[in-house]
């Protein structure tokens, strides 16, 4: 049947000599796999570019209930970005989101609350004209909620030392790499704390945002099936240093 949707391209590769397979996050239907014919050709009708990370999406395709890969018949970009695609720091969060989000969505799972969280988180991106190095952490976090695993709010004197396995802040650092310690725990609850608006007042040294990013990941690894290495963390850590 014929579906229309909202979507979020997370990832495209080639596909023949003119055609691109693109990884669609959408609104009605989950993460799909769609088939784009022609793109690459010199006078194509649908934009190359349209399928670079994150990229918003108005599509209607050729939807077939039992999955596999999907076909599109009309895409177009209904709110292009101002900033994402042109500045460095931006672009690099995007890429390292998209990539996060293609290992922990999974096929045919519609989550429209999800999928609104997403975009508005997005455009705030797009529109902030201030630092957004710390954006990627109250990124996750949120997205933690969304998915099901927030890290629970017992942050307090007697709680200071979050354990990445439970998701909670208990009495005492236990030894090895699933309990953070005192300075890294406090921080963590500041940024699970935060919105986006409050990013001018989020203050986390750089040398602490990556370790704090790689425990994050641990977090997610340790919740979510499906979550391996990410690739485009060191670019971004390398334009955020």
């Amino acid at each position: 049947m014929i579906q229309k949707s909202q979507g979020i391209v997370l990832h495209s590769i080639r596909y023949g000599e003119t055609s691109l397979i693109a990884r669609i996050y959408t609104r009605q239907m989950g993460l799909q796999a769609y088939l784009v014919p022609g793109v690459r050709k010199a006078r194509a009708r649908v934009r190359h570019n349209l399928f670079q990370p994150l990229t918003p999406v108005d599509l209607v395709a050729y939807h077939k209930e039992r999955g596999g890969l999907q076909r599109i018949r009309e895409i177009h970009c209904p709110e292009p970005y101002g900033s994402i695609p042109y500045e460095v720091v931006k672009s690099a969060i995007a890429l390292f989101l998209a990539e996060v989000m293609l290992q922990s969505l999974h096929e045919s799972d519609p989550n429209a609350p999800l999928f609104d969280h997403i975009t508005g988180a997005l455009r705030f991106l797009d529109g902030h004209k201030g630092s957004v190095a710390n954006f990627h952490l109250v990124f996750l976090l949120q997205y933690s909620r969304f998915m099901g695993f927030q890290p629970r709010n017992n942050h307090d004197d007697a709680h200071a030392f979050f354990n990445l396995r439970e998701g909670l802040f208990q009495p005492v650092q236990e030894a090895g790499n699933d309990c953070l310690d005192r300075e890294q725990s406090r921080l963590l609850h500041e940024v699970a704390m935060a919105g986006f608006e409050d990013l001018p007042d989020l203050h986390v040294p750089a040398p602490m945002r990556r370790v704090l990013l790689g425990k994050l990941l641990d977090y997610f690894r340790h919740h979510l099936s499906g979550v391996r290495e990410i690739r485009s963390r060191q670019v971004l850590e390398t334009v955020l240093h």
